[in-house]
């Protein structure tokens, strides 16, 4: 008897690199980080003269951002997965020049299709 697929959760979008992730589930993950980093930036300028303010937002700003790049990687390294390349080549968004040019990629590139061997669907952990 074969055990049941473990199902998608939260958690293992923002913090798995295991299995696939389509292009709508990379975007919609990216942008939600992107709106919360942007909400604690606005926050930063919003509160400069609040002493306390000011620090609370520091403070959830530098943790906001940690958080944020370490999930955006292993979004990143499903969706690399998805396309069926290795996630290794999540790397390449720490180049200057060349992050920009693989952003764009992994946003309009086709998921591959079928299963492969990172998993047996996009948006699905690796059984």
């Amino acid at each position: 008897m074969q055990a049941p697929a473990r199902r998608p959760t939260v958690s293992w979008l923002f913090f798995s690199p295991s299995g696939r992730a389509g292009r709508q589930v990379f975007i919609l993950g990216w942008l939600f980080w992107m709106v919360l980093n942007c909400y604690t930036v606005a926050s930063l300028a919003l509160h400069q003269e609040d002493e306390d303010l000011f620090r609370l937002f520091s403070l959830l700003f530098f943790a906001g951002l940690t958080v944020s790049v370490a999930s955006t990687m292993m979004m990143s390294i499903k969706r690399l997965h998805d396309m069926g390349l290795p996630g290794i080549l999540v790397f390449v968004l720490f180049v200057p020049a060349v992050s920009f040019v693989m952003l764009f990629v992994l946003c309009l590139w086709p998921s591959a299709p079928g299963p492969n061997a990172y998993g047996p669907a996009s948006d699905w952990p690796k059984g």
